[in-house]
């Protein structure tokens, strides 16, 4: 990584960004791309193109960058605990989670939640708010062992801002007795915009026991001028309470493939991992049925949520048997159509139904690829409808291309 500086103006429909970019400022059209937030509050959006968010990325360029944070680590011990938070680097800390397991033979991983869950481990709220904002559930007993032996803790984030809410995190966790033997926190991103007093202030709220190290790919400080003529509200219908699909009345008994995938913790290592229901089936039609790619045609998977590791796997599977395959996945997060933003999709969000609950969206889809899309939550409306979603989107730009030709 370089450590010149850069610096570079971003115009959106939302104001101006102005960046300085101090380490790995060379990657920047690699990484980030920009667009405007619906939300009154923060009109600006960092948007990574390596993510598999709100941009679809090829399988294997994900794993890779999952690898190259994770060879980046230098760990104190054998065993470490990862951390993914919600909803958008759940699927980065696994990637990062799996590759430290293949390093070190086993790695813990668990992520934040935006879905409530039986009396929870820790809640996380917002500074000077009692509202909370993410909780953690409570480890299942393998994968609580195995974390009790660490002296690692790593915390993954896509992009870090300000820090204060991984501090909160990471000072939760150190205070608790599971985690007595951590020595070394990693704080991991793909992006930090830490300035040298938010950095400062993130140190302080740590135990001074704990050796802190911060690992990303691009490091530097923005400022953002709006645009006063930017005018921007939430959505009507935005998600913004947590989901109670997983404590609902009448949900099935045996755990659900969102709940295997991390929530209440798993274990990765060099062993293959179990395929959940659902997606098994697809990747044996995929790999067996249809492993032609000129009989399947580009494909797109699509995780829904915090459901994105499985399908994750999925799409690198079958980018490995030489499909053509994107990922991504929806969010709750509300983007105004625009800047990098090609064009956006919307469906039901997770427990809801029907036009009139909350909704939940997927941006920039290739209408060209089939869409094998997974809730993870045992509601097979859900997929249902993004795919649906994607499908008209796909008829709504071939009648396009039809009336130019």
């Amino acid at each position: 990584m370089t450590s010149s500086t850069l610096t570079k103006q971003i115009d959106i429909a939302a104001g101006r960004l102005d960046l300085s970019l101090t380490e790995g400022a060379e990657r920047l059209d690699e990484l980030l791309t920009f667009a405007s937030r619906l939300n009154p509050r923060r009109g600006y959006l960092f948007v990574s193109k390596v993510l598999g968010k709100h941009v679809p990325v090829l399988p294997s360029k994900m794993d890779a960058i999952h690898a190259e944070l994770a060879d980046t680590l230098c760990l104190a011990g054998r065993i470490p605990y990862v951390v993914g938070m919600a909803e958008t680097a759940i699927g980065l800390g696994a990637g990062v989670a799996r590759h430290l397991g293949r390093r070190t033979t086993l790695a813990v991983y668990q992520h934040t939640t935006r879905f409530l869950v039986p009396q929870p481990w820790l809640r996380i709220r917002e500074a000077h708010s009692h509202a909370d904002t993410m909780h953690i559930a409570h480890l299942n007993d393998e994968s609580a062992a195995l974390a009790a032996e660490s002296r690692d803790l790593v915390l993954v984030d896509d992009e870090i801002s300000t820090g204060k809410t991984l501090a909160q995190l990471a000072r939760e966790l150190l205070n608790t007795e599971l985690l007595a033997h951590v020595t070394d926190l990693h704080i991991v991103s793909l992006v930090s915009w830490l300035t040298d007093e938010a950095r400062a202030a993130l140190l302080a709220e740590l135990p001074s026991h704990v050796e802190v190290h911060f690992v990303q790919l691009m490091a530097g400080t923005f400022t953002f001028t709006p645009d006063p003529d930017y005018r921007a509200e939430l959505p009507e219908h935005v998600d913004t309470d947590f989901c109670a699909t997983l404590v609902a009345e009448g949900r099935p008994s045996t755990p659900l493939p969102i709940e295997q995938d991390g929530l209440f913790g798993k274990v990765l290592g060099l062993d293959d991992e179990p395929w959940p229901a659902g997606i098994q089936e697809c990747q044996a039609l995929y790999s067996e049925l249809y492993r032609d790619p000129e009989i399947t045609g580009p494909l797109a998977v699509y995780g829904m949520g915090e459901y994105l590791d499985a399908p994750f796997r999925l799409a690198l599977t079958l980018e490995s048997l030489g499909h053509d395959v994107r990922f991504q996945s929806s969010t709750r997060s509300p983007i105004a159509v625009g800047d990098d933003i090609a064009a956006k999709l919307d469906m039901p969000a997770l427990g809801q139904s029907g036009r009139d609950g909350k909704r939940h969206f997927l941006y920039n889809p290739d209408a060209k690829r089939h869409p094998l899309a997974f809730s993870g939550t045992g509601e097979p409306a859900m997929h249902a409808a993004l795919s649906s979603a994607h499908w008209a989107y796909s008829r709504t730009i071939s009648a396009k291309v039809e009336e130019n030709a």
